[in-house]
Parts: C-alpha cells; structure tokens; sequence
C-alpha cells in the first residue's frame, strides 16, 4: 500500500555525490518559490548540469522549471547563478489551475482501495484525456511538462510521464520519471516512461504508448503497457543506466530496482492473457468481450499469437468482415479486434 514519500528527494538524489546534493537542494528551494534567478555555491559546471536534471526529474510539479535557462561562472569556472530566460510570469497562476483539476482525480483515487487501482485510474484518466501532439505546443503549453496533460490536453511522451509521476507520489505511491532510448517499428527514439512501486512490487508503464491511435485519428485507451517486468518492458525500451543531460561530460550512472513479477499485468488480471493458445480459452474470452464492441487478447509469445490469428481471425473469416478493424502487435503479442 502507499507509504509516506519524500516529497524533497526523489529517485535521482539518491545517485548524487555531495556538491551536487547541495546543488539539488539549492535548486530546489529557489524553484519552489518561482524564483526567476537566484545565486548557488560554486561548483562545477557538470555537478551543476546533473544536479539539474535529477531536480527536473524527481520534482515533475516543477513544470515551469525544465525550460531554457542560463548559468554563470566566476573566475575559477564554477557556476554561480541560474537564470531562467523564457517565464512567462504566469507559471504560479497555472500552478493554481492546475492544482484544482488534479484535486478532482486525486479525490477519485483515495476511494479507491489499492495502489494498482489507483495507478489505473491515473492511467486511463492521462490516456483518455491527453491526446499525442504531433506538432510542438499547439495549444500555449509546454509538451515537455505536466501542464500539456492537465490544461491542454495535448502532449508527448514527458507530459504523460511526468503528469503520472505527479498523481502516483500524490497518493504515496513511489513512482519514477525514466528517460532513454526506445524502439517502436523499428524507429529509435528518445522516450520517457516510468517505474512505479505497487502493492509492494516495482513495475514498469508506458502511458504514451498506451494511447493508441488505430486508425483515420480514432484512438484507444490500451493497457499494454501496465505493470510489466523487465523482461516485457525490454522488449522495447532498454533499461537506461545513465541520467543524460544532454552533455558527454555530465552523465550520472544509475540503476533501477529489479521488476521481476507479473502479477499485476493488466491483461493477467484481466483474464485476457494466454501463455499458450488454446482455441477453446481464446475463443471463450473473445465471445465474453466483444458484445462491448472491443477484444483485447495477449499471449506469451509471438507463436501463440501467429496461432490466435489463424483460429481466430483467418479461420472465421473476420479480415473480410467491414465492420471490424483488427490490428496486433508481434512485439506485445497483442491481438485487437474492434467493432468499427
């Protein structure tokens, strides 16, 4: 169950030497006030870099804070000042509106009687509400923050991460920003996604790619991506060991609790997950979901999928049926079958 958090240091505090604690905690204080620029103790310029990032990403409530900003140096090359260069001076007032529409679905959670329950309501409520903005802020916000989620409604791949992180470690749910290269269809990208403690077991979620888009803008809310183990979430997202900060020079090493259980994987729970395929099984759940107009199916490997395909969809005739749109995923081992 939910613990108590603390809400000063996060994931990434933990990997930091002493400088660049202090730094963190220097950075921390300031931007909490919204301070436009603000002196630090003299340190070096990678120290000040990593420091920066481990705020950024521990501290998702600071959405203001992970923009363009400059630092100075003394004569010795040691940072000595921050400085934001691009606040709008309505970040406190956006803060304000913000806090009321995350109140509304924190209210929602502390009803509810678990962490994977309330980790779900999280991630349907991003999903649902946030939509993938191929262009860059089209609607005034940030896509990199967690106001592109909660005042927008469009973002990318940081907005819904951070927008997660911020509502699990509200409720006391340890929840961690992750940041690195993915590969979906065969494309690397840079992706963020995250890691979070629930019901006593570390789990990885990927809200983004969760927002499934199926075809002609039509999108889908999906639970691929809930509460996977390190062996499922590697299938396409590396597990990072570094925190990069954009500069070779300042790199933090890091390393990331073990996930090894499945249990609470949505389509286990679900009762929509087959380790091998067994027609009658399949074809049992497929008849129980689709009077809902969706089937959701997984399956252990990519052959157990070949085979559900086959029973399922080639054997029944349903690729020639115009009303139903089927999509799978061989990487996921997931079938999707849906009444157009």
């Amino acid at each position: 169950m939910a613990k108590q958090l603390d809400l000063n240091h996060g994931f990434y505090y933990s990997f930091l030497n002493n400088a660049q604690k202090k730094t963190y905690d220097t950075l921390l204080t300031h931007m909490r006030q919204f301070e436009t620029e603000f002196a630090i103790d003299p340190v070096s310029t990678a120290d000040y870099l990593i420091a920066n990032r481990a705020v950024l990403d521990d501290h998702p409530e600071l959405w203001w804070a992970d923009t363009p900003a400059r630092y100075s140096f003394n004569l010795v090359g040691k940072v000595t000042k921050h400085q934001f260069l691009q606040l709008t001076g309505k970040e406190k007032q956006i803060t304000a509106a913000m806090a009321n529409a995350i109140q509304e679905i924190l209210a929602q959670a502390r009803q509810l009687d678990s962490d994977w329950k309330k980790a779900l309501l999280f991630h349907d409520y991003i999903v649902s509400k946030t939509k993938f903005n191929t262009g860059r802020d089209s609607d005034g916000y940030l896509d990199q923050n967690i106001s592109s989620v909660f005042m927008g409604g469009n973002s990318v791949c940081a907005g819904y991460a951070r927008a997660f992180m911020l509502l699990c470690r509200s409720v006391g749910i340890e929840c961690i920003y992750v940041s690195g290269p993915a590969t979906k269809r065969g494309n690397t990208i840079r992706h963020a996604w995250n890691m979070a403690y629930i019901d006593g077991n570390w789990t990885w979620i990927d809200c983004t790619w969760d927002d499934l888009i199926l075809e002609n803008g039509v999108e889908s809310c999906e639970h691929d991506y809930f509460c996977l183990n390190d062996t499922w979430i590697s299938k396409e997202h590396p597990i990072p060991s570094v925190l990069e900060t954009g500069n070779d020079q300042a790199r933090l090493s890091i390393s990331f609790p073990k996930a090894s259980s499945l249990k609470m994987e949505f389509h286990r729970l679900a009762g929509t997950y087959f380790e091998k395929y067994d027609a009658n099984q399949v074809l049992a759940s497929v008849q129980q979901q689709a009077p809902g107009g969706k089937v959701r199916l997984r399956f252990g490997s990519a052959q157990a999928l070949a085979q559900a395909i086959q029973g399922v969809v080639i054997d029944h005739n349903l690729v020639n049926q115009s009303q139903l749109r089927i999509t799978k995923d061989d990487i996921m081992c997931v079938l999707r079958i849906d009444r157009r």
